[in-house]
């Protein structure tokens, strides 16, 4: 990719045609680089290259071109297809879409051992990359290196004070803040409960942009936990893994507040320890008083951390050891389903007549529509698609059947995903047919199941139809959208050719999206059922509200996504009496007024109200707006 994330996530097919890939002979390693898109951007550059220790058989072989190392069948690659091992093409320069692929082939004897080391190396000049090379292409290099990245990681746990049974631990606390688990959020209903926009946490100077740590606390004797916590956080900043950590005092109001002074005496002293290395990722620590919340502020804060830990239930181990693990998925054993015994005379009947059909598709019905037909597991070279939209709502769909559907707008606002892949055509959506008998399962499209036999696809405007027989059933899909309401609809007609009654089960399945790429939006989308009709509905309430005016920039880097700054509001400053804290003010990393006591709040209310008054009295049109003293003394209203 050698690109911001942003990029990536935007278009990715677009963002690796600056991708050039070339090989070192001299150092037997793939080299890429990323053309400059303007003037003053940065063009990082990466090598790919492999040592082995023992006995080498064969000159090495390389491929940077993903389509032709993986070709259209995943399973096994095309590079690996057949009895003996295809070579690999060797090609480089300007591929649509580049990878990095070394095969060295070896000889290993009896009781013997031979070892291969694979160096991945990045720099942001050739001159630098070219150094690196060198320096690694060496039998001792891997030793050497692998010594060097142990001291530092000893140093760097001396120094956050951190032992390697809790590095072991924080780095299983990683694991669902990247990749969401239901183990370490809300129950569903609290999420359901809970569920609104992001901007319901800009008053607390939080954005929502980055996954939240939620750490519960009302006890001044689990400070403990406090402290782990934040070294937990320094860690996995120090890793570049960006997170906001909340910590709730749940404790109730009093006098004292010793538990509040002592949350933010442990934030302080844990942001003061001198850096080391490099600046960490962002992420910021938050502190705030459940007395001082809202409820529908907690219930938002419960419903959108990716972790909820309670400090009362002891250390991070001890807390994800009384998680129970989920039931491993059972894996049915594939049953292959049983092709039309008249496939061949399908096949003659479905491709008659096509013009130009070229042994996979051709133009029938006098050019209104395309046909594929797919026979044997055969795909076309690249995922042929079929564009079907009204003016605010559409889906594209390819002759194997996967596709995504969006409203308004194909990159802001999709439905079911869309991975603009030109060589795996992944599918979020799919139709299943099961029969209840023989449990045999099967689809009316190539994807996500092939059993081998005739696929036909008609592309036409305006409309996608989908023939297949199997088990014998005929399956004839069509799909297509309204006139003029975003709605998709498929319809599926099965037809009985086996001479016998037959039970059959249909199933539908769709990966909700509801923004603009589903690793972002996924923890948010709520999904419920309507008792009265049966229909399933998925909303995101994250998403889709304009933001408020009067906002600031958030000081955090553009969005992972889109690329462009977040905007957060200035945190609500609330009355309080002297000398309480205030949701958001102790947010580490950010500035502000402090709070206003309950007399400057009440003399302030008074002077508004006054003002309104007047202003209400005051005859005439008002020549000036403003508070300046030119204003006032322009004023006739004094």
């Amino acid at each position: 990719m050698l690109a911001p994330p942003a990029a990536d996530a935007a278009h990715p097919a677009f963002a690796k045609l600056f991708v050039v890939t070339e090989h070192l002979p001299e150092f037997g390693a793939l080299v890429a680089t990323r053309r400059p898109r303007a003037n003053g951007e940065a063009a990082p550059c990466a090598a790919h290259f492999a040592v082995v220790e023992g006995g080498e058989t064969a000159a090495p072989e390389y491929e940077t071109d993903r389509a032709k190392f993986l070709g259209r069948s995943l399973a096994p690659p095309a590079a690996f297809a057949g009895n003996a091992a295809r070579p690999l093409s060797n090609t480089v320069g300007t591929v649509l879409d580049p990878v990095f692929s070394i095969r060295r082939r070896v000889t290993v004897p009896a009781g013997g051992r031979v070892r291969v080391a694979f160096w991945t190396v990045v720099a942001t000049s050739r001159e630098d990359l070219l150094d690196l090379v060198d320096a690694h292409h060496d039998r001792n290099a891997f030793d050497r290196a692998k010594t060097l990245a142990w001291t530092q990681a000893q140093v760097q746990l001396r120094h956050l004070d951190v032992t390697a049974e809790e590095a072991a631990d924080f780095q299983r606390l990683a694991a669902p803040l990247l990749y969401p688990d239901a183990r370490f959020r809300a129950a569903s209903d609290v999420i359901v409960r809970g569920a609104g926009p992001q901007s319901g946490l800009w008053p607390y100077s939080i954005s929502g942009d980055l996954p939240i740590v939620l750490l519960r606390i009302d006890d001044v004797e689990d400070m403990d936990q406090v402290r782990q916590l934040l070294r937990a956080h320094e860690y996995l900043r120090m890793k570049r893994i960006s997170v906001d950590l909340v910590i709730v005092n749940e404790h109730a109001s009093s006098y004292l507040q010793d538990l509040q002074v002592a949350i933010d005496t442990a934030v302080r002293s844990g942001q003061s320890r001198p850096r080391l290395g490099d600046a960490p990722a962002q992420g910021a620590v938050y502190t705030l008083r459940a007395d001082l919340l809202s409820t529908e502020a907690r219930n938002l804060l419960l419903s959108v951390a990716r972790v909820v830990l309670v400090a009362r239930r002891g250390p991070i181990a001890a807390q994800m050891a009384r998680l129970s693990a989920l039931a491993p998925l059972a894996t049915p054993a594939r049953r292959m389903t049983r092709k039309a015994k008249s496939a061949e005379a399908q096949r003659a009947a479905a491709t008659a007549g096509l013009e130009f059909f070229n042994g996979l598709g051709g133009f029938g019905d006098d050019g209104r529509e395309y046909v594929v037909a797919l026979d044997g597991g055969a795909t076309t070279p690249a995922p042929w698609i079929n564009v079907i939209a009204n003016p605010a709502f559409g889906f594209q769909v390819s002759a194997g059947g996967a596709g995504s559907t969006w409203s308004e707008n194909s990159r802001e606002n999709q439905l079911t995903p869309w991975s603009n892949d030109p060589v795996m055509d992944p599918s979020g959506e799919a139709i299943y047919i099961r029969d209840e008998e023989t449990g045999d399962v099967w689809t009316p499209t190539a994807q996500p199941i092939c059993d081998g036999g005739l696929y036909v696809a008609r592309h036409r405007f305006g409309s996608s139809r989908f023939e297949h027989e199997a088990n014998g059933v005929a399956l004839e899909l069509t799909q297509f959208v309204a006139v003029a309401d975003p709605v998709k609809i498929s319809r599926l007609t099965l037809r009985n050719t086996s001479g016998r009654p037959r039970k059959l089960s249909v199933t539908a399945f769709a990966e909700w999206v509801l923004g603009t790429a589903r690793g972002a939006s996924a923890p948010f989308v709520v999904t419920g059922m309507d008792a009265d009709t049966g229909a399933l509905f998925a909303r995101n309430p994250w998403l889709g509200l304009p933001r408020p005016r009067g906002v600031r920039r958030s000081p955090r880097p553009p969005n992972q996504l889109d690329g462009r700054p977040r905007r957060i509001p200035r945190p609500q400053r609330r009355p309080g009496s002297a000398g309480r804290s205030v949701p958001g003010r102790a947010a580490v990393g950010r500035g502000g007024r402090g709070p206003r006591s309950v007399r400057s709040a009440r003399d302030e209310g008074v002077a508004r109200r006054r003002r309104k008054r007047r202003d209400r009295l005051a005859p005439g049109p008002v020549p000036l707006r403003g508070r300046g003293p030119r204003a006032r003394a322009a004023d006739p209203r004094g």
